[in-house]
């Protein structure tokens, strides 16, 4: 296959935490996602799965379990989340955040 369109749109909209949405696509075993933060949301629990995405609107600050230096970012910024690095979590800014994720493969089994 040359390309392939990838239709956000037409993606189930998942509750993934109090306030916290997303639409999901499994692109060749790699899952891609928006997702959007309402305003001032924190997510409860840590994650240790690496992540790379991309600030589409807003901003969010991650923080890290072992009380590292804050990552914030806004709207244009690029980051991403590498294998070993520390558990982390977001926190929406004032005005929310919606994001471009893609999920790492690290032997991806789910």
């Amino acid at each position: 296959m040359s390309g392939r369109r990838i239709d956000f749109g037409s993606a189930p909209l998942e509750i993934e935490a109090p306030g916290i949405a997303g639409r999901h696509a499994d692109v060749d075993g790699t899952r891609w996602a928006i997702v959007t933060y309402e305003p001032g949301t924190l997510r409860e629990e840590y994650c240790d799965e690496p992540h790379s995405g991309y600030v589409i609107g807003g901003s969010i600050a991650y923080e890290f379990e072992d009380g590292g230096e804050p990552l914030e970012l806004g709207v244009t910024d690029a980051f991403t989340l590498a294998p070993g690095h520390p558990r982390h979590r977001g926190q929406a800014g004032e005005h929310g955040v919606t994001l471009f994720l893609i999920d790492a493969e690290v032997g991806h089994g789910g």
